[in-house]
This record gives structure tokens, C-alpha cells and sequence, in this order.
């Protein structure tokens, strides 16, 4: 088998084209996830300094159940984008790119 049938076959095609949407998503969640947590944190900075001013109060508890919900709805959308590629073994290896080079 010869380079020329290699980069013709259709195994080969559905990897690289899993590959490639794997990298653009990985490096997309990074991007993405870094400002999310940033902007988190930054609400959370300013809820526990209006909290120590006594402007506001905090219930602990539901502030602990809203951010599980958030991470959930992350994880869901996340689970939810990568169902339908169609070469996982390649999506993997270019998600994993993405994320480390992104």
C-alpha cells in the first residue's frame, strides 16, 4: 500500500476530518472555559465582598447548587457537541491537541 491509497482511503479521510474538528472544538473549550471560570470568579469576588459589607446575603447553599448547575449545563453542552463525529479516534487525538496548544 502505497501513500497515494493511504491518503485516499475513506479511514483515513473520516480520521483527519474528526482530527480537525476535535482541535478547533479543544482549543474553543479552552479559550472558552478560561473566560467563564474568570467572569465565575469574578461574581464570586464581588458576592463575598458585598456580603462582608453586609449589602447582601449569601445562602451558601444555593449558591453551591447554582454553580453545579452551571458546571452540569457545561458538561451537558460539552457531551452534547461531540456525539456526532463520526471518527471519534481522531476527534480524541485533536480535542487533546486542542486543548494542550490552545
Amino acid at each position: 500500500m502505497n501513500i497515494e491509497q493511504i491518503l485516499h482511503n475513506e479511514a483515513f479521510k473520516e480520521f483527519g476530518t474528526g482530527a480537525l474538528i476535535g482541535f478547533t472544538l479543544g482549543y474553543t473549550f479552552k479559550k472558552l472555559f478560561k473566560v467563564f471560570v474568570f467572569l465565575l470568579g469574578l461574581y464570586l469576588i464581588t458576592l463575598i465582598y458585598l456580603n462582608n459589607q453586609g449589602i447582601v446575603e449569601i445562602q451558601w447553599d444555593n449558591l453551591e447548587s447554582w454553580v453545579n448547575y452551571v458546571f452540569e449545563g457545561f458538561r451537558n453542552f460539552a457531551r452534547n457537541i461531540t456525539a456526532p463525529v463520526a471518527s471519534l479516534g481522531g476527534f480524541a487525538v485533536g480535542f487533546t491537541a486542542g486543548l494542550k496548544f490552545g
